[in-house]
């Protein structure tokens, strides 16, 4: 008596549900199939809430084992359960099938078998009709996202953090109301960056620690859905969570579609749900978080790169890496045709010098940091808006479908609005503030030298001074070395002049 046929049912849905397809449904079917074969079911392989348009890591691993003859039929309760990948799923599995001529396939739904003669037709003709399908659906969820959320409407899906659904006021659907206690923590985080020298880590380790759900969690996904959350996953809340909620176009009632803000027919972003901070805080903690919207600054090679300067020519000091690996500041004299004994000191010693000066002078004193304080943070917001939405437009009239007429009234409303705006008297100014730490903290609290660098430059360092050494050995102290803060230098220039 021969062996009976080993089989492995393979299983999908893109979404789990109580629908004619449900796993449940897939399964019984196939397994009544299988009894009256007489085959051995000896896997049951599950793909549940996965696209058939992405790889699945069980169809995977039921080709891998019909090539390794571990089953003899794989079975599945329709085609488009297998795959809607088109030609590609096909090939795929009459190559894995090529390798075992015994082994078969069976779509039981679709009354197809690899049995039959033109099985490899008709297959074909299923995975591109499943493929279209698949296409035409996900076509159909563009539009209808694209028109819900034009339209002021919550298309689904997790809201923001800040926000919850609720039913739309004005008709069907529903719509995004701000959420008090969620709202509350952006507020304070808003603050938190930006009056404070709080890191995104040290945020997101508070929110963490004190129990507010993260955007993904379960916990948060059960209290927007009206359920009970006690027991439930608050998740862990990572700097770059912080950073997209606060950063985002969301806290600012806006939308965006395809990576895009949704615009109004000025061309200016819309407003779509009540704002949670105000266009100049929000402008203010890009500024801070997004490194592309910062001013950019060259790093530090070293800690004391571009303040050190030779004693004896008052030229200045480069980095530079000897035979024996040992890295130094040595006197550019040479490289400018200027003669000179050429002072030469090694890197880390004289670094860990200025460093223990100024620790020692200044490390107890308040750290302070320079902020730029605009007169009229709304109007400079709306300005930079209105920029932006000139660049865009300008961008859309090099598209080969682009309205011209519409898009040139539009940078007409836009240039006029902006002339507008400059109009308005904007003054800023630059004020120090302290951080609410000392100098010491501020050093200790990181080991980047151009972040350091920046501690020493906050704290009034302009320049060091180094001597040639006068004998071998000599340590690196303050006989080689003069360090010269800012109200020195500036006591220097005013008795010169």
């Amino acid at each position: 008596m021969s062996a009976p046929i080993r089989a492995a049912l393979y299983l999908r849905l893109s979404q789990s549900d109580d629908a004619s397809t449900s796993i449940d449904r897939q399964e019984r079917d196939l397994r009544e199939h299988a009894d009256r074969e007489g085959w051995e079911v000896v896997a049951v392989l599950t793909d549940d809430g996965i696209s058939g348009r992405k790889s699945r890591a069980n169809a995977d691993e039921a080709l891998r084992m019909i090539r390794d003859g571990e089953i003899d039929a794989l079975a599945v309760w329709k085609f488009d359960r297998w795959s809607r990948q088109g030609l590609g799923a096909v090939a795929d599995l009459i190559a894995a099938l090529d390798t075992r001529p015994e082994a078969r396939f069976l779509a039981l739904r679709d009354g197809l078998r690899s049995e039959q003669p033109a099985w490899r037709i008709i297959a074909s003709v299923l995975a591109e009709v499943a493929r279209m399908e698949a296409d035409n659906t996900a076509t159909r969820v563009r539009s209808s996202i694209a028109t819900l959320r034009h339209s002021r409407r919550f298309p689904g899906g997790i809201a923001p953090f800040g926000y919850r659904p609720a039913p739309a006021p004005d008709g069907p659907g529903r719509v995004l109301i701000v959420d008090p206690i969620e709202a509350a923590v952006v507020r304070e985080t808003a603050t938190r960056l930006l009056d404070s020298p709080a890191s995104l880590v040290t945020v997101a380790l508070e929110l963490t620690e004190r129990g507010v759900p993260a955007p993904r969690s379960a916990a948060r996904a059960a209290a927007l859905a009206g359920r009970p959350t006690r027991g439930l996953d608050r998740g862990v809340w990572r700097y770059d969570a912080v950073r997209r909620v606060m950063a985002g176009e969301a806290i600012l009632g806006r939308v965006t579609h395809h990576g895009q803000l949704v615009r109004d027919a000025d061309g200016l972003p819309a407003q779509v749900w009540e704002p949670i901070v105000d266009l100049p805080t929000a402008q203010r903690l890009r500024a801070r978080l997004l490194p592309d919207a910062r001013p950019r600054r060259e790093r530090a090679a070293r800690l004391l790169s571009g303040v050190v300067f030779c004693a004896h020519c008052g030229g200045k000091m480069y980095v530079k890496h000897r035979g024996d690996s040992t890295i130094v500041y040595e006197c550019s004299a040479s490289a400018r045709g200027v003669k000179c004994v050429r002072a030469s000191i090694a890197a880390a010693p004289l670094e860990a010098f200025v460093a223990e000066q100024f620790l020692v002078r200044d490390g107890g004193l308040p750290e302070t940091r320079t902020i730029e304080v605009v007169s009229s943070p709304s109007t400079a917001a709306d300005l930079a808006d209105v920029e932006a939405a000139l660049r865009e437009t300008t961008a859309e009239l090099t598209l080969d479908d682009a309205d011209v007429p519409t898009l040139l009234a539009r940078l007409a409303t836009l240039k006029a609005r902006r002339a507008t705006l400059r109009e308005l008297p904007v003054e800023t100014e630059l004020r120090r503030v302290q951080t609410g730490r000392t100098r010491r903290e501020a050093w200790q609290a990181t080991e980047d030298p151009a972040s350091r660098r920046a501690v020493l430059l906050d704290a009034g360092l302009d320049h060091v001074t180094v001597s040639r050494r006068e004998r071998r050995g000599q340590p690196v102290d303050g006989s080689r070395v003069t360090i010269f803060d800012h109200s020195e230098t500036d006591e220097l220039a005013a008795a010169v002049s």
